[in-house]
């Protein structure tokens, strides 16, 4: 088996960004800096005025215009934003909306490409068709034409992938492109920034990065090097995110959830994902629910329905999550309780009457055709949302 590291370079831990930034923009040569924020972290601090000041005057541009789930339309005006910009890197600050389009300009960039058509070329659909030129990672350079330096502010994971996930809103489905220069070139952790994150988003995600773990670990596809990874980042998750549910300024808290989400990420673009993550990308592109939440609400229920056939995994992960004689599935669901989010479709608002569509569009997800107990059926993704309902 081979295992595909990606192209990043540093991972920088507990320290501020406008001190760490202008560093590592001068470590790395770059003058003209590229800032995309979220809008929530644009409007809501003053942190990010403050990193600007921290930089040489005269960066490339900032832009705030990145929605959630990553619309296209704001994906392609990023994207022009960028190109007449003369911008030599693009500083994301913010979650993985921000950091997808930050990789998706990257492609478009790296090979030259204008019309949608041919971007489309690039892109596997969520019915599994793709472009002839999707993941052909022979078309890039050695060198990437641009690279983007990340500031996440959420704890999905997005930092340490070649994959972008972008939206169709025609179709409400996501299209996903990939290249070998995709992933950030450094990451940094800033927990000032970290703090100003909502509480919701800031669990939320991290249970987004538990469902890595957790699917990495049951897939089959894993290996004794990732599963002790997988496995720390499960203990890590449970033993640091009750303290930051009760205060999410403490920081030794915050550098764990951190640190959880590089070891639940490690096996991103290696090892493959399973229902969990399939059905969830439907009800974030269908039903517009947030990443984190179809991780919170999924999750539990496609655990407890692969339970008959992955007993030796769901033990040794409610060992992991420190109580080796529950369920596994009941271990992940009581976290989530216990942090004040969502378990069930009801609580985020997915009706009754979209789960036939639901179903029938995750049967088709290249995602879910992995899961470790294999789905063979729309009824069977049916179960599924039954115990997630």
């Amino acid at each position: 088996m081979e295992f595909t590291y990606s192209a990043l370079h540093k991972v920088i831990f507990s320290e501020p960004a406008e001190v760490a930034l202008p560093r590592l923009l001068q470590e790395y040569g770059y003058q003209r800096p590229f800032l995309v924020a979220s809008k929530s972290l644009a409007t809501a601090t003053a942190e990010l005025e403050g990193l600007r000041e921290a930089l040489p005057p005269g960066i490339a541009g900032l832009s705030t215009g990145v929605s959630a789930h990553t619309p296209r339309e704001d994906a392609l005006a990023l994207l022009d934003r960028v190109r007449s910009s003369n911008a030599d890197v693009i500083v994301s600050i913010g979650g993985g909306s921000v950091i997808d389009a930050c990789k998706f300009v990257q492609l478009a960039m790296e090979q030259d490409l204008h019309a949608e058509s041919d971007l489309l070329e690039y892109a596997q659909q969520g019915d599994g068709s793709r472009g002839g030129k999707h993941g052909d990672f022979g078309l890039f350079s050695a060198a990437a034409a641009i690279r983007q330096i990340a500031i996440p502010t959420t704890l999905s994971g997005a930092e340490f992938s070649n994959n972008a996930g972008i939206l169709n809103t025609q179709t409400g489905s996501k299209e996903g492109y990939k290249g070998p220069h995709l992933c950030p070139q450094a990451i940094l952790y800033d927990p000032i920034l970290a703090a100003h994150t909502p509480q919701w988003l800031w669990l939320s995600t991290s249970i987004r990065s538990l469902d890595h773990a957790v699917e990495g670990y049951c897939s089959g596809h894993s290996t004794p090097f990732l599963d002790g990874h997988f496995l720390h980042a499960m203990r890590l998750f449970s033993e640091s995110l009750p303290t930051v549910k009760e205060s999410l300024s403490d920081a030794v808290a915050l550098n764990e959830n951190q640190q959880a989400v590089w070891l639940a990420c490690c096996g991103l673009g290696t090892v493959p994902h399973g229902a969990s993550h399939g059905i969830g990308y439907i009800l974030g592109s269908l039903c517009g629910v947030p990443h984190g939440y179809t991780s919170c609400v999924i999750l539990p229920a496609v655990l407890e329905w692969n339970q008959s056939e992955l007993q030796a995994q769901m033990s040794s992960i409610a060992a992991a999550m420190g109580r080796p004689t529950a369920p596994a599935h009941a271990v992940v669901k009581k976290l989530i309780a216990s942090l004040g989010l969502p378990t069930t479709l009801r609580e985020v608002n997915v009706p009754r009457s979209k789960l036939d569509e639901i179903a029938e569009r995750a049967f088709e997800h290249p995602v879910v055709k992995r899961n470790p107990r294999a789905i063979l059926s729309v009824d069977d993704v049916l179960q599924i949302l039954e115990l997630a309902w």
